[in-house]
């Protein structure tokens, strides 16, 4: 009987060791947009890495989701504690997430075959029809500027827009300068615009998002950013920039 005793006083202990020892375990949803976000066996991209590495110092398990970029947004909203990457603070999005960590700022340019242009309004009177990622950044930057909706050619991130651009479907590419440099292949040579409309690119969470999560993961990716290891990742994919 003490020996059960003994047990039964042990049980619950040996239950909340087990339960510290075993981490947490946090979605993060990212599109396939590289060199940003991209998913395979050697890596996931820029933001995907800097992501992954800050919650695994953090002390939390991941868990990848892959998804169309609108309904991954929908998704870190509608649930609680999920992180996403990469996302731009813009004002339209400013109240719909917890912003976590900025990783760095990220430009835009346009992509085309003819003279490149200077700025969005020149695009806005120049351009036909211009290809942008479907419930991007971008896409609330062109409409911000201006830019009617039959200009608008509204794309999954992931598709080969530099082929409708050769092809003549659409006169411009708008994109981040980093995804359109890394699609530019050998073919037909582009010409790429100033660049334009800077804006942060965070690491978010969902509106209600622990707040000793953000802490943890914002702290580590401040260390990241102090002794090089967020650099590297950069780096890693984008060799010269």
């Amino acid at each position: 009987m003490p020996t059960l005793r003994l047990l039964a006083c042990l049980l619950p202990l040996l239950l909340c060791c087990s339960a510290v020892a075993e981490p947490r375990t946090i979605q993060l949803f990212m599109p396939d947009a590289p060199p940003l976000a991209l998913h395979g066996d050697d890596g996931h991209g820029i933001t995907g890495d800097i992501a992954i590495m800050a919650l695994q110092r953090a002390g939390y398990g991941v868990a990848v989701q892959n998804m169309p970029w609108p309904r991954a947004q929908r998704r870190t909203q509608e649930l609680s504690d999920a992180l996403i990457v990469p996302l731009s603070r813009t004002t339209e999005r400013e109240a719909l997430y917890t912003w976590v960590a900025n990783i760095q700022p990220l430009y835009r340019a346009f992509f085309t075959l003819d003279n490149p242009v200077s700025s969005l309004e020149e695009a806005r009177q120049r351009y036909r029809l211009v290809a942008v990622g479907l419930g991007s950044a971008q896409e609330e930057i062109l409409r911000r500027a201006g830019f009617a909706s039959d200009q608008l050619y509204a794309l999954k991130l992931g598709d080969r827009p530099i082929q409708l651009v050769r092809r003549g479907r659409v006169d411009a590419w708008f994109t981040t300068d980093l995804e359109g440099r890394h699609q530019w292949d050998s073919g037909p040579e582009l010409a790429m615009s100033a660049l334009l409309a800077p804006q942060d690119m965070y690491i978010a969470c969902s509106l209600q998002c622990d707040p000793q999560l953000v802490k943890t993961v914002h702290d580590t990716l401040e260390t990241m950013r102090s002794d090089g290891s967020l650099q590297r990742i950069i780096e890693r994919y984008v060799p010269n920039r």
